[in-house]
């Protein structure tokens, strides 16, 4: 009994996450795990696949974090050759574009596949999340205002 309470109970702490990062559930019989994003053909089979987008790290508000993971998916979307081939600069600076336009300037972006970083983010904006198999690591540091 206990242990069906404790799936149960994981199963809405699950659902919690998913929909307060806007993450949606694969179909029931599709598979396990959260998938999220514009529709994507799969080759030879014809049947749509969502990009999954999975947080690593974050300090940012759920909205914020739901637009990254929109610009995000939408560039992603937009590149002619992806996923064979990555155009990380476009990614990163249409990101940072987005939030220094929206959140006030000074918002850094890192994307790839395979990379390291260190950084000092101001409070509540670091979010660090892959979308498939894109590592994308966006952070706002602190604007002091110039000495007069």
């Amino acid at each position: 009994m206990r242990e069906q309470e404790a799936r149960v109970e994981a199963g809405r702490r699950g659902g919690v996450i998913r929909s307060l990062l806007g993450v949606a559930r694969l179909a029931e019989d599709g598979g396990a795990g959260a998938d999220e994003g514009d529709s994507k053909k799969e080759d030879g089979v014809g049947a749509e696949r969502k990009a999954v987008v999975r947080v690593v790290a974050a300090d940012m508000p759920p909205a914020l974090q739901r637009r990254a993971f929109r610009c995000a998916r939408e560039e992603l979307a937009g590149m002619p050759h992806f996923p064979r081939r990555l155009e990380p600069k476009r990614l990163a600076l249409a990101l940072k574009k987005e939030f220094d336009t929206a959140y006030g300037a000074a918002w850094h972006c890192i994307v790839g596949t395979s990379f390291g970083s260190y950084v000092t983010h101001a409070k509540g904006g670091f979010l660090y999340f892959s979308v498939d198999k894109v590592y994308i690591l966006l952070f706002r540091t602190a604007v002091e205002p110039p000495p007069h």
